[in-house]
C-alpha cells in the first residue's frame, strides 16, 4: 500500500492472513462516500466477536449502527447501536452520514487479545492517514481510550480538556486539532452506557460544543 492509497480488500485480506487473524475483518460501518463527504467521524479500536464474519470494506446501504442485526437482537438494537444512535441525534447528525470505523480493522474477542498488536496498528494507522487525506472533518468522537495514542497521533491532536462524564470516574476528554476542530475521547459506550442519561448528555453536549 502506497502512502495516500487506500487499502483493496485484498490488501486487507492479505494482511489478516500474514498477521495470523482468523476471524476476519471490517473497516467501516458507512458508505465509502462519507470518506469524502462526512464532517463528523466516529473511529472506534476494531470489530469484537469471537467467531469468523464475513470481510466487509463498508457499507454501501447506510449506516450498520442502524441496519444490522447484532448479537440476535433486532436490527439497530442492540445496546451499543442504539447509544451511538442516540449520540448522532444528540448532534443532529444522520448515522449513515457520519464516517464510522475501526481504527484496526482485525476482528478479535478482545483489544487486549488482538493478535500482532503493534503491527496490527501500525497498519490501521496507516489506513487511517490515507482515509484521513480525503476527509475534512470538524468532529471526531473516539472509543475506548486504548486507542487514544494513535488516534491523537494520526490527527496531530493536542490534549484540551476533561469533563466527568456522569458515570462514577468515567471522563470525556477532549483534544483539538486544525485549530478548534475537536476529538473527543468517551470510554466505550458498549460498556458505559452514556447516552440517555441526562447528566452524561449534557457532559457530552459540553465537550463537542453544542
Amino acid at each position: 500500500m502506497m502512502p495516500g492509497e487506500l487499502p483493496t480488500s485484498d490488501a486487507i485480506q492479505a494482511e489478516h492472513d500474514r498477521l495470523g487473524h482468523q476471524l476476519g475483518w471490517r473497516l467501516l460501518y458507512s458508505p465509502a462516500q462519507t470518506i469524502d463527504s462526512a464532517k463528523v467521524a466516529l473511529i472506534t479500536a476494531n470489530p469484537g466477536g469471537s467467531k469468523y464474519e464475513d470481510p466487509c470494506w463498508s457499507v454501501e446501504n447506510g449506516s450498520a449502527y442502524v441496519l444490522e442485526r447484532w448479537k440476535n437482537c433486532a436490527p439497530g438494537s442492540e445496546k451499543l447501536q442504539r447509544q451511538v444512535c442516540r449520540m448522532f441525534d444528540v448532534l443532529t447528525v444522520q448515522p449513515e452520514e457520519a464516517l464510522t470505523g475501526c481504527l484496526v480493522p482485525f476482528r478479535s474477542t478482545s483489544w487486549q487479545l488482538l493478535k500482532n498488536k503493534n503491527e496490527s496498528l501500525e497498519f490501521g494507522e496507516r489506513t487511517w492517514r490515507a482515509i484521513l487525506s480525503r476527509t475534512d472533518l470538524r468532529l471526531v468522537i473516539a472509543f475506548g481510550k486504548e486507542i487514544k495514542p494513535a488516534v491523537t497521533r494520526l490527527f496531530g491532536a493536542r490534549s484540551h480538556s476533561s469533563t466527568a462524564a456522569g458515570w462514577g470516574n468515567q471522563t470525556i476528554d477532549l483534544f483539538t486539532f486544525a485549530n478548534d476542530r475537536r476529538l473527543v475521547f468517551l470510554p466505550h459506550l458498549s460498556r458505559f452506557g452514556l447516552f440517555f442519561r441526562p447528566e452524561s448528555e449534557v457532559a457530552f453536549r459540553r465537550a463537542v460544543g453544542i
